[in-house]
Order: C-alpha cells, then sequence, then structure tokens
C-alpha cells in the first residue's frame, strides 16, 4: 500500500497544473513535499479555487464529500467545488454502472484512478465513495436531538421529545435507522405518548434504481389506542430526481403488520395481524449551504380491523449552528383511516398533529 500511495500522489502532482518549475513559489514547492511526506497519516482534497485540505476523506454521497479536518471539523463539500482528491488509504469506489472497486484514490477533474489503474470512467460516473471493509468505522453517521419545555407554577407542564437519525452508507448499499419520541405531561396527567421508529436496508441496482430486502417500523401511540404496532416489509425504489440541491425518491412494497391494542371492549379482538402494501415518498432539498429542508411521506394499506390505511408525513428544516449542532423544526401528521374505539367506547380521532423543535448533535 506504501508503494501504491506514493504512486497515486507522484501522478497526481504531475498532472496538478502549475507554471514552470523555475517559476514555482517556493511555498508551492513546500505543499508538494508535505503531500508526499504525509501521504500514510493524511488525505488531501483540492478545491477548485486551487486551496488544498488536510485531514480524513470519509465518504461521498448524495452529491457530496465528507472530510474531517482537525482545525476546520468535519465538513461537507459539494463535490463539484472539489478539483481532486488523494487518499492512500483503501476505499470502495461504486460507479454508475454498478462496477465497484477498492482501493487508494486519486479523482482528478477529469480522471478516476484506484490504486495503481486507471480506470475508463469520468468523475461524473461516480455514485458513491465510502471506506472500504478495513476501515468500516468511517462509514457511520449519528445524529442525536433532544426537546424540551418545561412549565412549573401555576401550570405543571413538561413537553419532552427525543431524536435519533443513524446511517451507514458503503459504495453498494445504505442502511437508515431512525427514532422519535415525544411525551407530554400536564399537571401529573399524560397527554401525549407515543414512540415510532424505523429502519431500511436499500441495495443499489443502479444510481437510481435500489432494491429494499428489509424494512421495518415500529409505532405506539395509546392515544389512538395502539399500544404496539409492528410493521415488517420489503420492496423496491427509485430515485426521481438526484440533482446537486434536490433528491426525490419513492418506493414501494409488501409488508406484514401486527397491531396490539392498548384497550378494546370486552369480546373484542385485543390484537390484529394482517398483509399490507406501503408506498414512500422521500424528499430532501438543500434551500441553502446552511438550511436543509426535508418532506418524507408514508401510505400503508391496511385492512379495517387494523384501523384501516394509515398515513404518517414529516415536514421538517435543520438549521446548522455549528458544524456539529443544528436546530431541527419538524411538523408531524398521523391519520388512521378507522380508529379502533377504546373499552368505553369512545373512538380515538383519526388525525394527530404534532410540532418537535430540538437541537442535535452530529457524532
Amino acid at each position: 500500500m506504501p508503494f501504491v500511495a506514493l504512486f497515486i500522489v507522484i501522478f497526481a502532482l504531475v498532472l496538478t497544473p502549475r507554471v514552470d518549475a523555475g517559476q514555482q513559489s517556493p511555498l508551492y514547492l513546500e505543499e508538494r513535499q508535505a503531500i508526499v511526506k504525509d501521504i500514510d497519516k493524511y488525505d488531501w482534497i483540492r478545491l477548485s479555487s486551487g486551496e488544498w485540505l488536510k485531514g480524513e476523506f470519509k465518504a461521498m454521497y448524495d452529491k457530496q464529500i465528507e472530510f474531517d479536518s482537525d482545525i476546520l471539523d468535519t465538513l461537507f463539500i459539494d463535490r463539484e467545488d472539489v478539483d481532486m482528491v488523494i487518499s492512500g488509504r483503501a476505499h470502495s469506489v461504486r460507479f454508475n454502472d454498478g462496477y465497484v472497486s477498492e482501493g487508494a484514490l486519486l479523482i482528478g477533474p477529469s480522471y478516476v484512478q484506484i490504486g495503481a489503474n486507471k480506470l475508463a470512467y469520468l468523475p461524473k460516473d461516480l455514485v458513491s465513495i465510502a471506506a472500504s471493509a478495513k476501515n468500516e468505522g468511517g462509514a457511520w453517521y449519528a445524529k442525536v436531538g433532544v426537546g424540551a419545555n418545561l412549565s412549573r407554577g401555576n401550570t405543571e407542564q413538561s413537553e419532552l421529545s427525543a431524536t435519533v437519525d443513524i446511517k451507514r452508507r458503503t459504495a453498494t448499499n445504505r442502511l437508515l435507522i431512525s427514532a422519535l419520541a415525544a411525551r407530554t405531561s400536564n399537571d401529573d396527567e399524560v397527554t401525549e405518548n407515543n414512540v415510532r421508529a424505523s429502519g431500511t436496508f436499500d441495495w443499489f441496482y443502479t444510481k437510481s434504481l435500489y432494491f429494499r430486502p428489509v424494512f421495518f417500523e415500529y409505532y405506539r401511540d395509546p392515544f389512538q389506542n395502539i399500544d404496539h404496532k409492528y410493521t415488517l416489509g420489503a420492496g423496491v425504489g427509485y430515485y426521481v430526481i438526484d440533482d446537486q440541491r434536490w433528491e426525490w425518491d419513492i418506493g414501494m412494497g409488501p409488508a406484514y403488520q401486527r397491531t396490539q391494542f392498548a384497550n378494546v371492549g370486552i369480546d373484542e379482538p385485543s390484537s390484529n395481524s394482517t398483509t399490507s402494501v406501503y408506498l414512500s415518498s422521500n424528499m430532501d432539498f438543500e434551500l441553502t449551504s446552511d438550511i436543509d429542508l426535508t418532506f418524507d411521506y408514508r401510505f400503508t394499506l391496511a385492512e379495517q380491523a387494523a384501523g384501516g390505511n394509515a398515513q404518517h408525513a414529516l415536514m421538517g428544516a435543520s438549521i446548522d449552528i455549528t458544524s456539529d449542532i443544528d436546530f431541527d423544526i419538524s411538523l408531524l401528521w398521523d391519520h388512521l383511516q378507522s380508529p379502533i374505539a377504546n373499552a368505553d367506547g369512545t373512538v380515538p380521532k383519526k388525525d394527530d398533529y404534532k410540532m418537535i423543535v430540538t437541537f442535535a448533535v452530529e457524532l
């Protein structure tokens, strides 16, 4: 590997635009020497402005490069703003025709080299870059958010919320895990207490088409007479839009659903199991470099005995405060077509709305 890394550096420096040797500034010569000297310790990226960054190349996904700098912390840089990538560490690289290669990186304005092999691909053919099996830790991403609103005095009220977002990305697949919990109490009486957690595993067949071997969701909301609801399914998805600022993918597939009700009338079943079909839509839009907007929607077709068709929508905004801390606002809507009546005969409302505000930390 050291020999391959040194070969990559020499090749990169030969192709890097520069003036004649007699006109090169001492600073430029020092930069070249630093890259050769530190190739086993650091990765390097050259911005389109000509600036060099030293640190650790984490991944390239969703047309963004994740780069960790000791001084600047974690950076997310648009791929179009990066002119060159040099890394002596092994990475797994996936192209838009499904081909995957693994090795040290040398990516320039018009060429892609993996290890000692210069490939017949252009940078625009890249779909994703992630840590290889030898460096799997670099493929993980985690974000945890907490929100609270406490009132004391004439009114004793507490509103607590928490969010978790975990991702693992490789050149060929992705694992997405998310959870959201909210609890509200007023004068020691709980008025809201719900949890939603989901996980998906996707395998990319092409740049736009992916297969979902497994999808899992857990939902709990006693006020909707749902003690526990489990959904297990599979499916297929497709990216309708995938450009620099806007991503939109849709998915669908069959699922198995089991619901345990919080309380029901005498002689009424306390649980229900059914097959179902789900349709999903996930949209991300980069409004500015510091503000990201999301809109997720899922429709689940189910029988009346399980509560009927269900819909879930989330519209959110994430605002960067620092490189690691975000201010997140989420608006949620849950709809159940035919809620199951409680033991006393009351029927829960079909629609629930909530707004959750959290401060989130990227780990």
